[in-house]
C-alpha cells in the first residue's frame, strides 16, 4: 500500500480524525498503512513543517535567465511552465525537474487570473458531489409539472445517482440521500453540498452554521459535510457538469409519481 499521501489525502485524514473515523477505518478508506495515518495525525498536532518548505529553490539560481524568458514572452499568451523548463535545460542546463520549477513560481509569482484547468483528485470512496436540478414543465401522465432532480456523483469514479423528486423539503432532502446512497452502494466519507438552507441554515461555506436536523442525519448515517464556498461552482464541478449534460436530455414518463422520490438512472 502506498504510503507517500498528497495534500488533499491528508486533509481527508485530519477531516475524519476530527470526526472520531479511527486510524485504522481512514487506513482502510484510502489504501495506506495505519502507521502512515498515525504518523501525518502526529505531525499535524505538533505543528510541523515539511523541512523541503524551507529549503532553497534550485530555480532561483536561474534567475536573471528566468526573467529574460518572462520579458521575451510577455506578449505571445499564457506562461507555459513545461516550455520554459524545457528551455532551462536545453540552454542553460537546469538540472531540477519541471515541479521545481513549478514550486519556484508558486512562491515567487502571484496565481494566473484565470485558471484554464485544474484537476483534482480524491481517493476511492472519499468524497461525493451533491446538488440539484431544476426541470421545469416536465409531461408526467398527461400533466406539466416541476420536477428536481438530486445528483450525487463519487469524485473518483464518477460514478452518478440521479433521484427525481417533486418536493425540496427537508424531508424529501434526506429521502433522496438515502436513495443515492443506496444507489452508489454505499457511504462516502464527504459528502461537498451547496448552501441550501436543507443543508445550511445559515452562512455559508466552513464557516456556515449547518442544518441541525441535516447534521444529525449525516452523523447517523456516516459522512462528513463539506459545503461549498460562496459562488465556487468549480468546488463541486463534477456534479454541476453533470446536471448540464441530463438537461441536454429530454425528460418524459407515462406514469404519475406518487412518491416524492423516483429513481430514474
Amino acid at each position: 500500500m502506498a504510503n507517500k499521501l498528497d495534500q488533499e489525502a491528508r486533509m481527508t485524514i485530519q477531516t475524519l480524525a476530527e470526526r472520531g473515523q479511527s486510524n485504522r477505518a481512514i487506513a482502510r478508506l484510502l489504501g495506506v498503512h495505519e502507521n502512515a495515518v498515525r504518523y501525518h495525525l502526529n505531525r499535524l498536532r505538533q505543528g510541523t513543517t515539511d523541512g523541503r518548505s524551507q529549503q532553497k529553490h534550485l530555480a532561483a539560481d536561474f534567475q536573471a535567465a528566468i526573467a529574460a524568458w518572462l520579458e521575451r514572452i510577455d506578449d505571445e499568451g499564457p506562461l507555459n511552465l513545461a516550455a520554459l523548463h524545457d528551455w532551462l535545460v536545453s540552454e542553460h542546463r537546469y538540472p531540477g525537474s519541471l515541479r521545481s520549477l513549478q514550486r519556484y513560481f508558486k512562491a515567487h509569482f502571484p496565481q494566473p487570473k484565470v485558471r484554464a484547468r485544474r484537476r483534482v483528485e480524491t481517493p476511492p470512496g472519499a468524497q461525493a458531489q451533491a446538488d440539484w436540478g431544476e426541470f421545469p414543465r416536465v409531461l408526467i401522465a398527461g400533466q406539466r409539472q416541476h420536477l428536481s432532480v438530486f445528483a450525487l456523483k463519487l469524485s473518483f469514479s464518477r460514478f452518478p445517482a440521479f433521484i427525481w423528486s417533486l418536493s425540496k423539503n427537508q424531508l424529501a432532502w434526506h429521502q433522496v440521500h438515502n436513495a443515492g446512497l443506496r444507489r452508489l452502494g454505499g457511504v462516502p466519507a464527504v459528502v461537498r453540498i451547496d448552501n441550501l438552507k436543507t443543508g445550511v441554515i445559515r452562512g455559508a461555506g466552513p464557516w456556515g452554521t449547518l442544518n441541525r436536523h441535516y447534521r444529525a442525519y449525516a452523523r447517523t448515517v456516516g459522512f462528513h459535510i463539506d459545503a461549498c464556498l460562496p459562488r465556487a461552482p468549480q468546488a463541486k464541478g463534477k456534479v454541476e457538469r453533470q446536471i448540464r449534460d441530463l438537461r441536454n436530455v429530454t425528460v418524459q414518463t407515462t406514469t404519475l409519481l406518487t412518491h416524492p422520490v423516483q429513481i430514474a438512472f
